[in-house]
This record gives structure tokens, sequence and C-alpha cells, in this order.
């Protein structure tokens, strides 16, 4: 089986940076093209009281929901840029900035790409919390016809 293209999942977590880099090392060894992917989850902004949450998500709250998508895309194309010009010399990068669900994008991504492999980060998350949120690796490995190589945040050491 050849790996001729590896799509890696980004986002501005520590997870990504670490799937970054094993998907990058694995295509300079592969002599593979890379795909990144970031995808913007559409965020859904309802008015709040002050204070009860406190800190960002209140200055959030309060923008317009244009405004709020605007700062989204915003941020992750800086996401992007960093990752670009961070591995951009030794890489032909083929940039995705998708809006969705996550999971699901990150798969329409890797067979758009043509992608042999899909390399994302964990976040690590357990019990209640994975619960709460869910695990766009695991979403992505459970769905993914695909191989997906699931970068761990800690090492085994």
């Amino acid at each position: 089986m050849e790996f001729r293209k590896i799509l890696i999942g980004i986002d501005d977590s520590h997870q990504s940076e670490k799937a970054a880099i094993y998907g990058f090392e694995l295509a300079r060894l592969l002599n593979a093209e890379v795909g990144l992917v970031e995808v913007v989850e559409p965020m859904i902004v309802q008015p709040m009281t002050t204070g009860i949450v406190g800190g960002e998500i209140d200055m959030i709250s309060n923008l317009p929901p244009v405004e709020v998508m605007n700062a989204q895309d915003a941020s992750a194309k800086n996401v992007m840029q960093r990752f670009v010009a961070q591995y951009g010399a030794e890489h032909n990068i083929t940039q995705f900035l998708e809006t969705g669900d996550a999971a699901t994008v990150v798969i329409d991504t890797a067979i758009k790409f043509q992608a042999d492999l899909i390399v994302v980060g964990s976040h690590g998350r357990s019990g209640f919390n994975r619960l709460l949120t869910g695990s766009v690796a695991e979403d992505v490995s459970r769905h993914s016809k695909i191989p997906v190589l699931i970068v761990p945040l800690k090492d085994k050491n």
C-alpha cells in the first residue's frame, strides 16, 4: 500500500501541532503530497446575561453573528498560514479551509483530495467531558473508509 497523499486535520491546539509533526514527517519519508484541512464549526450565538459565564464567551455572545463568523474565519486563516509558514518550504501543501461539522468535513475533504491517509490529533478527552463534546478523531476513524492515524497528545514513555 502506498501513501501518496496525506491529509492532516489542524486547529489551534497542541494536539493539532503534534499531529502535524507526525503527518509532515510521514509525508517527507514517503515523498507524499500534503493536504491541510481546518474546519470552522458554525457557532450558534444567543444573547446571554452578562456575568453568568464571564470572560470571552460573554464578549462573543454580544457580537452580531456575522462578526462572530468573520472572527472565526480570520482565526482559522491565521492558523492555516502558521502551518504553511512552518512546513511550506519542505512540502507543497494543498489548503482546505471549510465550514461545517468537523468530522464530516475532514472525511469529505479527504475524499476530494484523494487522500491515502488522514492524520488527526486526539484531544485526550475522557469521561463526562468526552460525552459532552465528543471526539472528532473518533468520529473520523469510525466513519472514514480511508485509513486514519490518530496521534495522541501524550507520548508513551
